[in-house]
């Protein structure tokens, strides 16, 4: 008993003895050794933030950060450094900075990409060092550098744009093919071949006057003519459907009625002559 004692005693007085004695020894105590296994299960996480893969020279890339089982509880200083690598392995940018952390931290770092950098794939690095330790992952993630063309990612305009002249001339081509098939169907001579000869002739005289005023003026030519003594044509096409009364009587009234509506004189051209 007596020997146990002087043991504790000694073993005192030898602790007291080093700690006064040696002032930079650091004695672990069980404290210590659980924050050196906090500091080996230390873990980086890092992605894009979910904002963005692609980026345009000079501007922004945002880096989401997740530290864990770091401090153990207590306040500590993180220094955490951001790096950018092109495919190659070559370090374009880097900085750094420090975050107090203890036990869990999330935050999103932007870093901006480097005006002059050349488009392609880059890969974003982040470390972390913690009591002189590097953790034991480093993180990274893959992004695009891409040039912009007015405010557009130059992948995306040239894709859009295409789709859009396709789509312009597209429907440049319809419409020229509606206004030509419109034009056709209205302002195509009528065929008269079953009306007899002896009245063909004034049929497609009047016919032609018609169709060639209602393109001056448009289906107000139709109206005038539909109102004409001896005259009875189809109003939705200008076709000449029967003639009451001397057809040379018909046709002047007709080209004196157009003259009034123009105020001037006007001429017409018929098929078959040059």
């Amino acid at each position: 008993m007596k020997m146990a004692i002087k043991m504790k005693l000694l073993n005192k007085v030898l602790c007291t003895f080093l700690f006064i004695a040696l002032p930079g020894l650091i004695l672990l105590s069980p404290l210590a050794s659980a924050q050196v296994s906090i500091t080996k299960n230390a873990r980086v996480d890092t992605g894009n933030a979910g904002l963005t893969v692609r980026v345009a020279p000079g501007e922004v890339l945002p880096i989401s950060v997740k530290l864990s089982n770091f401090g153990g509880g207590k306040r500590v200083d993180v220094l955490l450094k951001y790096s950018i690598f092109t495919n190659t392995g070559e370090e374009i940018y880097t900085t750094s900075d420090t975050a107090a952390v203890e036990t869990t931290a999330s935050f999103v770092k932007t870093v901006q990409i480097p005006f002059g950098t050349a488009p392609g794939v880059y890969t974003a690095k982040t470390s972390a060092t913690y009591q002189g330790q590097l953790a034991p992952t480093t993180t990274q993630f893959s992004f695009t550098v891409e040039r912009k063309i007015l405010g557009i990612f130059q992948s995306d305009f040239f894709f859009y744009g295409g789709i859009s002249v396709l789509a312009g001339i597209f429907i440049a081509l319809l419409v020229y093919f509606l206004v030509r098939r419109r034009r056709t169907t209205r302002f195509t001579p009528l065929d008269y071949s079953n009306i007899p000869h002896d009245k063909r002739t004034f049929y497609e005289i009047l016919s032609d006057t018609i169709m060639q005023m209602r393109g001056r003026v448009g289906d107000q030519a139709l109206e005038i003519a539909s109102h004409i003594d001896g005259l009875k044509i189809d109003k939705e096409t200008g076709r000449v459907l029967d003639l009451t009364e001397p057809p040379a009587k018909i046709i002047a009234t007709l080209v004196s009625e157009y003259e009034k509506l123009l105020g001037k004189k006007v001429s017409f051209s018929f098929r078959g002559n040059t």
